[in-house]
């Protein structure tokens, strides 16, 4: 389990395959391990970088940050591993720390995937996620609050015939503490490339699901329409997760279409 100092923060990350570098950002709530379906189609063809955010996984620190801090993190890392320019592909939050990587340090950023993004969260998520929040203070599980995660970024279909249950017990081996999830949620509050995101000039592919209810479709459609010459994917039938098969594919074919020495 690699870690490395960043600011004040022990970084957890892992590397992955040979080629040119891939830097993958998860999401809210998610660790490297988000993209363990996606690993064995990328680090054929790439050097696959993963690593949890503050507030998820096994990185520690304990200061506030922001989606600037994050993308600060992000470049840290890449230069401590010796990589000069790299792919970018970030999902959900992970879409965000992305955006803020190519304008802040456009010049590590070959090319841009924004997956299940936005580039100001949409009121009626920002609302129930802190409900969430509110309700495991109150004394909800986060076993609950995972589940109800679950019920907003997976489709109708994913549900049909499944019925709620409960363990008896917590397990308490959940890699997300409420607290860490809270310091993500206030990160993402201060989150606003609306005015923006016509600064990001490289080449960028938006992928977004057909049926995602924690952001919706038109989301994914605003982001792609304001970053000049984006391209825009939709996935049939796919909520705000989305499945491997769905995108690795795709994406591999928009990184070869724009090598990082080109």
């Amino acid at each position: 389990m690699p870690k490395i100092l960043i600011g004040d923060a022990q970084v957890h990350y892992h590397v992955y395959g040979e080629g040119e570098p891939l830097l993958l950002i998860a999401g809210l709530a998610s660790d490297l391990y988000t993209w363990k379906k996606a690993l064995p189609q990328l680090d054929k063809r790439h050097k696959v970088i993963v690593f949890d955010n503050r507030g998820s996984g096994l990185t520690e620190s304990a200061a506030a940050f922001t989606i600037s801090t994050l993308s600060d993190d992000a470049a840290a890392l890449l230069r401590v591993l010796d990589i000069e320019k790299t792919h970018v592909v970030g999902w959900s939050m992970g879409g965000n720390v992305a955006q803020e990587l190519a304008l802040r340090h456009p010049k590590m950023v070959g090319t841009l995937v924004l997956m299940s993004t936005f580039m100001k969260i949409p009121e009626r998520s920002r609302f129930a996620l802190d409900v969430l929040i509110h309700s495991v203070r109150e004394g909800a599980s986060m076993e609950t609050f995972m589940m109800m995660m679950q019920a907003w970024c997976s489709t109708q279909a994913a549900f049909e015939g499944r019925r709620a249950s409960w363990n008896k017990e917590a397990t308490g081996d959940h890699l997300v503490s409420i607290e860490g999830f809270a310091r993500q949620k206030k990160a993402l509050d201060g989150f606003d490339t609306s005015s923006r995101a016509r600064g990001i000039t490289l080449p960028t592919l938006v992928i977004h699901g057909t049926e995602d209810v924690m952001v919706p479709p038109q989301f994914g459609q605003d982001l792609a329409s304001q970053i000049p010459g984006s391209e825009l994917l939709r996935v049939a039938g796919a909520g705000h997760f989305l499945p491997a098969a769905g995108w690795t594919g795709p994406v591999l074919e928009f990184l070869a279409k724009h090598p990082l020495s080109g």
